[in-house]
């Protein structure tokens, strides 16, 4: 699976939460009805005392179903975790609930490099456009001037 957007160089789901394990979110998270939970928590979580620090959107080669997204969370007492569901059409639809109600959702920065790829394209779009543009007023002078050829 090729990651899509990433701050990190991480291509496959275990590595990115290899990556997270690593860096403190230790706790494998779980929706139930009530809200937000882990193995041995005792608690459930509701939207409002979960930050969604990070996540990961994974897409599948040619399937669909093989879209993934991972979020790195948060809770106010300070556990910190995982949780995995479907990207898209196949998304759990008591996990798509509970994240749509999160308020505090953040992604970090994409790399610096990222950074300037989108401006460079931004860049490229104007000088296109301007072209564009310009090419339409040369060929409206070119045909309301008598006696050259427009090629």
């Amino acid at each position: 699976m090729n990651r899509e957007s990433s701050s990190q160089e991480m291509n496959t789901i275990s590595e990115c939460i290899q990556n997270a394990v690593k860096t403190g979110y230790t706790h494998d998270f779980f929706i139930t009805e009530e809200g937000l939970s882990y193995s041995g928590a005792g608690k459930i979580y509701g939207p409002d005392e979960v930050t969604i620090e990070n996540f990961y959107r994974f897409e599948g080669e040619s399937d669909p179903a093989d879209n993934s997204i991972l979020y790195l969370m948060r809770t106010q007492d300070g556990a910190k975790g995982t949780l995995l569901d479907a990207y898209g059409p196949y998304a759990e639809e008591r996990i798509a609930r509970f994240i749509k109600e999160v308020n505090e959702i953040q992604k970090q920065a994409p790399h610096i490099k990222m950074k300037l790829s989108r401006y460079l394209k931004i860049g490229l779009g104007v000088v296109i456009a301007a072209g564009a543009l310009a090419g339409v007023f040369y060929k409206r002078r070119m045909h309301k001037m008598p006696g050259l050829i427009a090629g």
